[in-house]
């Protein structure tokens, strides 16, 4: 605990990943609450240029263990938000950073006497849906490394917080987008500003799932405070039932170009993943950037996917953008402000 003024006491939240997309955000939220102090984790060296002034950074890795006692001391809740998001790596680093380093942050947050873990995973656990929408009691089946990575660091935290004083809650958020969003979502957006998405065909308009960064955040402070939440599971996601073509048709005109739509077939399924995996290969092996495509994109693109939020919607949280048009609108007008478009 850390002692505010006018004898008020405020929780000390550590933040981990504090200077990455979703993680600034955290951090940005946190020190509006009066609630919070907010110490912030992140890789040394790591660009921190969004990472507000007013936390108490300290440097460091979830792969060494020696170092979290420090990082963890004095903390009553963690928001884990650090993890290695690229469909292209390995295994070992995804195992790595992912479960290993997790599992070494649980442990260190309940050898501190920590009350409270929040885990951003995501929905990707659920792989290719079978049914619609996707639920929190539906069975988990990742379809990629990341996925199984995220999976395998859920289960970690639930095996260590069981039974334990440390009290968790896990968030299932769908693609994440907002400002500071490169990955992901930002680049697909990226592709379509440079017009190398001008098409979309009919295999490949089926219903894309989101969900704004702010309601992430805002889901995640909510439900941290609610004694019934903890050792729950939530999916997070909006409320649109929007298909590929409804959304780049509409934010086409904003990123300056056009989209077009096709009925019939382009290029087929196993082309695309041929081409992505070798994208994947290359990436790995060779360029050590991010790939141009990736087979989870191809899966994206040819699946429908849906979440229900109705579970954390019965909490009472409202989300803050449940229509995604509206927050794409702003986010590439921030996108733009900030010439991330090109990067």
């Amino acid at each position: 605990m850390i002692h505010g003024g006018y004898g008020l006491t405020k929780r000390l939240a550590l933040v981990t990943g504090a200077c990455g997309f979703v993680g600034s955000h955290f951090v940005d939220r946190l020190l509006q609450d009066s609630n919070y102090s907010v110490r912030g984790l992140d890789l040394p060296g790591v660009n921190c240029s969004f990472l507000d002034s007013d936390v108490e950074f300290m440097p460091g890795d979830l792969r060494a263990p020696q170092m979290l006692t420090r990082v963890v001391e004095g903390v009553d809740v963690v928001f884990h938000t650090a993890s290695l998001f690229r469909y292209s790596a390995s295994w070992e680093d995804l195992y790595s950073v992912n479960v290993e380093g997790t599992k070494n942050l649980c442990r260190a947050a309940l050898a501190a006497n920590v009350s409270k873990f929040m885990l951003i995973s995501s929905a990707g656990v659920y792989g290719i849906p079978h049914s619609l929408p996707v639920r929190e009691e539906d069975p988990a089946n990742p379809s990629n490394l990341y996925e199984q990575s995220k999976l395998e660091q859920e289960q970690e935290v639930r095996a260590i917080c069981s039974d334990s004083e440390l009290n968790s809650i896990i968030l299932r958020p769908a693609p994440i987008y907002g400002p500071r969003n490169r990955y992901g979502i930002g680049t697909l957006l990226r592709m379509v500003a440079l017009g190398q998405f001008p098409i979309i065909s009919k295999n490949l308009n089926t219903l894309v799932p989101l969900v704004h960064v702010a309601d992430v955040v805002g889901a995640a402070l909510h439900l941290i405070s609610l004694p019934n939440a903890l050792g729950q599971v939530y999916n997070v996601v909006d409320d649109s039932t929007y298909h590929k073509y409804d959304v780049f048709s509409h934010v086409a005109p904003l990123l300056n170009t056009k989209i077009y739509y096709t009925r019939y077939p382009l290029l087929p399924r196993w082309l695309l993943i041929t081409l992505a995996s070798w994208a994947e290969w290359k990436a790995r092996n060779l360029t050590h950037k991010e790939p141009k495509l990736e087979r989870a994109t191809i899966d994206l693109m040819f699946n429908d996917y849906q979440y229900s939020n109705d579970k954390l919607k019965a909490t009472g949280y409202s989300l803050i953008y449940p229509d995604p048009l509206v927050g794409l609108q702003e986010t590439i007008e921030w996108y733009h402000q900030h010439h991330w478009l090109q990067r």
